[in-house]
């Protein structure tokens, strides 16, 4: 079924442009996508989360420029109203799109959720967001504004710990070596599927792979499952550090959303 609406021309002030704005006379099919949305798993102490992340496809003029919304989680529907662009006062130059960071409110179990997302409720998109213990899966319509990056998001298994080691005197080579043997000696292996898990990616060969802005790209990387004495990881990592100090960086992440 059509809705009919027009984007008319969005009208930036000191504090953002309204999307109320919009008017009403345009096919929704016509429509060019407007956002981006991503998911993304939030590892805490107090469970684990959902996360929406939006952002505009567009870059805005300014840094820092966030995306104001509403968010519902009722039973076991969620719905996000995107409802303007905000900028901060005394705009930052420079070009970055205005993103928004959107949490459910408590761990999601497994099954399924109708998702509603709108603009400004003059155009909207239905999908639904699966959960299983391995995944959230996600889809989208076409034609309202939105346009999903990714439609999976693999979840790192409880008890999971992950991260790299990078350096760059040769000479720390067997070091490292050693220092992931010293590792994996007090853990399981446990090999992740191939996939994106938000926090790093698994290629088709089991390596893992992480964002430029996490790890150098010849950092290297490892994965195992953790059920032992968290002193004796801290106690590892410690003596590592005070003996390589920053020549030797060594980063290990975990499923309650610790750096250590």
């Amino acid at each position: 079924m059509y809705r009919i609406f027009t984007w008319a021309t969005i009208f930036f002030v000191a504090v953002g442009c309204n999307l109320s704005s919009l008017e009403d006379t345009v096919v929704v099919p016509d429509v060019d996508d407007e956002f981006y949305l991503d998911i993304w798993e939030a590892l805490t102490p107090q469970g684990r989360f959902l996360e929406f992340h939006l952002r505009t496809i567009a870059n805005e003029p300014c840094l820092h420029t966030s995306i104001d919304y509403e968010f519902q989680q009722t039973n076991r529907e969620l719905a996000i109203s995107i409802n303007e662009i905000v900028r901060e006062e005394g705009c930052e130059a420079g070009e970055a799109p205005a993103t928004a960071t959107i949490q459910s409110y408590s761990p999601l179990p497994g099954g399924y959720y109708p998702l509603f997302v709108d603009l400004r409720e003059k155009v909207s998109s239905d999908g639904q967001v699966v959960v299983t213990s391995e995944a959230y899966t996600i889809n989208l319509e076409d034609g309202g504004g939105i346009l999903l990056l990714r439609p999976e998001l693999l979840r790192i298994p409880d008890e999971s710990i992950w991260g790299y080691l990078s350096f760059d005197d040769e000479a720390l080579e067997t070091v490292a070596e050693t220092f992931v043997a010293d590792l994996q000696s007090i853990s399981k292996i446990r090999p992740l599927r191939e996939g994106y898990y938000g926090y790093f990616t698994v290629n088709n060969k089991g390596a893992l792979r992480f964002p430029n802005n996490i790890a150098p790209n010849d950092a290297r990387t490892f994965s195992y499952r953790y059920d032992g004495e968290r002193e004796a990881l801290l106690n590892l990592l410690e003596n590592y550090r005070s003996a390589y100090g920053e020549a030797l960086k060594i980063k290990i992440f975990n499923t309650l959303g610790e750096e250590l």
